[in-house]
């Protein structure tokens, strides 16, 4: 499993701050669950550990960015992968926010 994530930069400089920060707060996420950064570039991207939390523990991070006003703002693309291909987390964001 992986998630890339992509950022709009000028969408992060109307917001106030530099993709550096929203990168670092991104990677802090992760980092709490011991969750590998395997590109810090563009994409920034997210892998499993192959343990059995994993799953829960990358969705749980996803669900709250998408429910962060400034990430639903800054972020130009959210894409999970896995065995079944990739999926456009962003396109999902309306369900998961409650709006239909």
């Amino acid at each position: 499993m992986q998630v890339n994530f992509t950022f709009d930069k000028a969408a992060v400089e109307r917001w106030g701050h530099a993709l550096e920060d929203v990168h670092r707060t991104v990677k802090s996420l992760f980092a709490v669950h011991d969750l590998p950064c395997v590109s810090a570039g563009d994409p920034l991207a997210f892998k499993d550990k192959g343990h059995g939390d994993d799953f829960a523990c990358m969705w749980e991070i996803i669900l709250s960015l998408l429910h962060s006003d400034w990430f639903m703002e800054c972020a130009a693309s959210c894409v999970w992968q896995d065995e079944d291909g990739a999926e456009d987390i962003l396109a999902q964001a309306g369900k998961v926010r409650g709006v239909v």
